[in-house]
């Protein structure tokens, strides 16, 4: 990386992290970065990590407004949540997660009448805009995902005068207020602003080829495929180099737990394993996520024999935990609106997974990218039907079939340091935002289209 590496202003509803998907794709991504040419815009609650990027600017009320009538409400829920803010822990994930659930009910409220919850804007605070003057930025590039970020990055380009790249992680378009009373308005509003917004970028990424693929004909724009990379020497001693099933046969799942992600399906795992159990087979599952994210499992009144709920492990932990199990379970949630969101996605937990060579089962509907590429390439055991008896039958096997688990783990392993490698990804990324900062990004022209910027997104 040369001195003259573009001053990438990174605009993300979450931040640099160690413990959620999106923290830590951004701190893979950028490892290596001059940390003085880096700066990050985000709304997350989660403790900030600094060996990446250690300039931060965590949005408030004064950049980040509910829209009318609904900003009627709240200067109430900002006390609420100061005040939870003042009583909880918040370096760490549960205290994220108890701030969330001590102030989520007018956002609950809103969702159970409207579907997506409370419309936000965007707007250029005095103190955001000083601060970024004081880093000059050369380039954006962000994370969309919201109707408010998408108009924070766009008045941010529009005012700076500078280059974008926006990153997609899922398939929110599909989904984001699609039902509910909001949906006739704001459903329309959201999908022509990404488009928009996709015309103006000087580089359109996705998480995945499959992505890329639908997104290039739904939009008829390029998009470049990057995702989670690994520094495959840390993880390499850790590997799993046997495959001889424990007693007991060790599950494990460790991650968040998204309602319309795998909530559902996980919990399908677990009662898949605690009926195993029941009927003497020596068999546990290891849930490792935030309190808040268990909760609902906990609440669902497993075994606590067979079912072990703990907290999200450290990031020193991690590659010996995943290598220690007998197998690892990717859950997608099998309703309607859950594979419409996650169909294009692949987690950031996956290639983790794979580099650590222990057999996994991807619990999913066939059509789901994470499912295609599992069945395409080998590296997993894909269980495509929700039914319980059938994943109890596909546990079965994969406790007795040694020679299954170690053809599983072997493919993982191979796949993920041929194709999801630091040392091959994050040059390839760092290319593609240094052309798109000197104007050589090889993008579509932008179809016409007119700023849907309201009257509301506007600089303080």
């Amino acid at each position: 990386m040369t001195r003259d590496c573009p001053r990438i202003l990174v605009v993300t509803g979450n931040n640099f992290n160690l413990v959620s998907g999106g923290g830590i794709t951004l701190t893979n991504l950028f490892k290596g970065w001059p940390s003085d040419c880096i700066a990050n815009v985000h709304e997350d609650a989660a403790q900030e990590d600094h060996s990446v990027c250690r300039n931060f600017y965590r949005l408030s009320s004064k950049e980040i407004r509910w829209a009318w009538p609904f900003s009627l409400g709240q200067a109430w829920y900002d006390r609420r949540k100061r005040a939870t803010v003042a009583s909880a822990d918040c370096a760490s994930v549960q205290g994220a997660s108890l701030i969330n659930s001590h102030t989520s009910g007018w956002t609950q409220y809103a969702r159970s009448v409207m579907g997506e919850g409370i419309p936000k804007y965007a707007r250029l605070s005095r103190s955001l805009t000083q601060w970024v003057d004081a880093f000059e930025p050369t380039l954006l590039y962000g994370f969309l995902g919201s109707l408010e970020q998408m108009g924070l990055i766009q008045l941010l380009a529009t005012w700076k005068r500078i280059p974008m790249v926006v990153h997609m992680m899922d398939d929110w378009p599909s989904v984001l207020y699609s039902r509910g009373l909001l949906a006739p308005v704001v459903g329309p509003l959201v999908r022509r602003k990404l488009e928009v917004v996709f015309g103006q970028a000087a580089q359109r990424m996705a998480i995945c080829d499959d992505m890329c693929e639908e997104y290039r004909r739904r939009y008829d724009y390029d998009f470049l495929s990057f995702q989670n990379a690994l520094d495959v020497d840390r993880w390499m001693p850790f590997r799993r180099r046997q495959w001889k099933a424990g007693s007991p046969f060790v599950v494990r799942y460790v991650g968040s737990i998204v309602p319309d992600g795998q909530r559902r399906s996980l919990q399908d795992i677990c009662q898949a394993v605690e009926q195993l159990a029941s009927c003497g087979e020596q068999i546990e599952m290891w849930v490792h996520t935030s309190a808040g994210d268990s909760s609902y499992l906990r609440e669902a009144g497993f075994s606590s024999r067979s079912v072990h709920l703990e907290g999200p492990p450290g990031q020193e932990q991690i590659a010996r935990l995943l290598a220690e199990a007998d197998l690892l379970v990717l859950p997608y949630n099998f309703d309607q609106r859950s594979a419409r969101y996650i169909k294009l996605s692949l987690p950031t937990k996956a290639p983790a997974y794979m580099i650590s060579a222990t057999p996994i089962l991807v619990y999913a509907p066939g059509d789901v990218a994470t499912a295609k590429y599992a069945m395409r390439e080998g590296w997993g055991h894909v269980v495509s039907t929700q039914d319980i008896s059938v994943l109890q039958d596909e546990l079965r096997r994969l406790m007795k079939d040694d020679v299954v688990r170690q053809r599983l783990g072997e493919r993982a392993h191979s796949l993920a340091c041929e194709r999801h490698n630091a040392a091959t990804i994050r040059p390839a990324f760092w290319k593609a935002l240094t052309d798109a900062t000197q104007g050589s990004a090889q993008t579509r022209p932008a179809r016409e289209a007119c700023s849907i910027v309201t009257t509301k997104d506007t600089h303080e």
